[in-house]
Formats: C-alpha cells, structure tokens, sequence
C-alpha cells in the first residue's frame, strides 16, 4: 500500500474541509476521523446498482473524493490509510471477523472487514471510518484504558483475538460484538478477494439491502433499507420509516450527502423500490 500524491492529499482533506495535522499524533488522528465520518458517507449503493467495486487507490480516490460518492471498508479505510501514510502517520492493516447483529458467544465468522491499527506516540490505536452504524467516532487504544467517553471496550478472547464491543446496544447483554481481529498485519494485497465477495457473492449482505452512515455532532445517522435511525452517543435513538423509493433516494441525496448523477437515480429508485416491497 502506497501514500496518496501530494496532490490528492491536499484534494481530499479540502473535501474533508479539514487542515493537514502539525503532526502525527492522537488528537490529529481523530480529527480526521471525525472530519471524514461527518462528510464521508458509509454506503453501499454501487453493490446495489450491479456495478464493480474497484479499490486501487485511484479509483477510490475518483469515487470519493472526484464524484463526492461515499463506500464500504474495503473503500474508506483503505483511502484513509493511504492519506495517514501521506500525512506521517504509520498504518497498518488488520483483517476482522464481523459479528454486529450476533450474540456474543456466536460460532466464528469470516475475514470481510479491513481496519487499520495506527501506531502513535501514544500508543497503538484502531482506526475505522468504515464500520457503517457501530463505526467509533474517535481511535480506539489498542493498550491501556478506554477514554471515558467512548463507550466501546476491546475484549480478549481464548483463541488470542480481540474483540471490539458497543456499550447499552442490547439490554439484555449490555454489550454488542462489533468485529474480532487478531494481531497479524494484512497484506493488501489479501483485501482483493474478500472484497470480491463482499461486492458480487449472492451472500453477501450488501446485495441484500440498503445500508448507509454518517455522523454529525453528537449522533450517527443509518439507513437500513426503509428505517432510519438518528443514534445519540447518550444512547437515544429517534426512528422513522420509510416506505417511498422516491425519497428514500433524496434522503440519500440531502442527508447522507450521496452525490448521485441523473443516470443512477432512476436504476437506484426502481432498485429500492424492490427492496421495500421484498
């Protein structure tokens, strides 16, 4: 994996409307995480409009920053890995097993998320711009305590793995299981297949349904299909459905800052409409 250009540095944090850092460090780390996940949408809308997933930097760069598109974590966390790379920081991959929606004790899962473990003078740090609703707004400590306001915890699990968990998401656990990962740095060349899978394979869930993210302030606002969610970081969530194609492809538009062209809207509408009648 290779740094963006100097040109393309400076393009993408003018879209993130945000300054380059004075140095790598934590508190520079998470401003643009935050920056990123307020302008930069989690989005699965080319998956569901049948068109191919690239994730060579350039290509991401054209969808992300050019066409002011957002993407998944094959697309995101690999795009702000490579501007940390640009800007100082020391960035590696790591692979996760995703359980967001499984009980805490459910059978292993496979490889399908990528993160990145930022290595700070603070310490090592997780960094995710790409998990949709669960995404941490600020660097998780891979060592030491959890910042107070953060209400996540990294668990340690018997076969040697780690697991990020969501404080008060299930009442009856107190917490819910966001990925697993291990302590082996990926290739990236290892993020070409599973994200193959996660884009064309019929069991992937982002063939199934709609599923966007973004962040504004103090809430996280999602769209799975027909329900969006506006999540507080006090735990209040306010809920609305949405039972109309047409504006579900506006709220994409106005809310999740989707900049759609005149030849996808209508494929999207007919696409969405599908999904809310199945």
């Amino acid at each position: 994996m290779y740094a963006l250009t100097p040109q393309q540095t400076e393009a993408y944090l003018r879209h993130l409307d945000t300054p380059a850092p004075q140095r790598p460090d934590l508190a520079s780390l998470n401003r643009l995480i935050a920056a990123h996940q307020q302008r930069v949408a989690f989005e699965n809308v080319d998956v569901l409009l049948d068109r191919p997933i690239r994730i060579d930097a350039d290509a991401v760069f054209a969808k992300v920053v050019e066409r002011g598109r957002g993407g998944y974590c094959y697309e995101l966390n690999n795009l702000f890995a490579r501007l940390l790379l640009a800007l100082g920081f020391e960035v590696e991959l790591l692979g996760g097993r995703v359980r967001w929606g499984l009980p805490l004790d459910a059978p292993q899962t496979m490889l399908s998320h990528l993160m990145l473990r930022v290595l700070l003078p603070e310490g090592p740090h997780l960094a995710d711009v790409g998990f949709g609703s669960a995404t941490p707004w600020r660097a998780v400590p891979l060592d030491g305590p959890m910042p107070d306001d953060l209400p996540y915890r990294l668990s340690p699990q018997g076969d040697g793995t780690g697991e990020v968990q969501l404080e008060n998401f299930r009442a009856e656990t107190g917490w819910a299981a966001c990925y697993r990962f291990g302590a082996e740095v990926n290739a990236w060349v290892d993020c070409i297949p599973r994200n193959w899978y996660t884009a064309t394979h019929p069991d992937s869930v982002f063939r199934k349904m709609l599923m966007t993210a973004r962040s504004e302030g103090e809430w996280r606002l999602t769209l799975a299909n027909g329900s969006l969610n506006r999540r507080h970081r006090d735990g209040r969530l306010e809920s609305r459905k949405i039972e109309d194609a047409a504006e579900l492809v506006g709220v994409l538009q106005n809310d999740f800052l989707l900049n759609l062209t005149d030849d996808e809207i209508e494929p999207l509408r007919l696409r969405l409409a599908g999904l809310l009648e199945g």
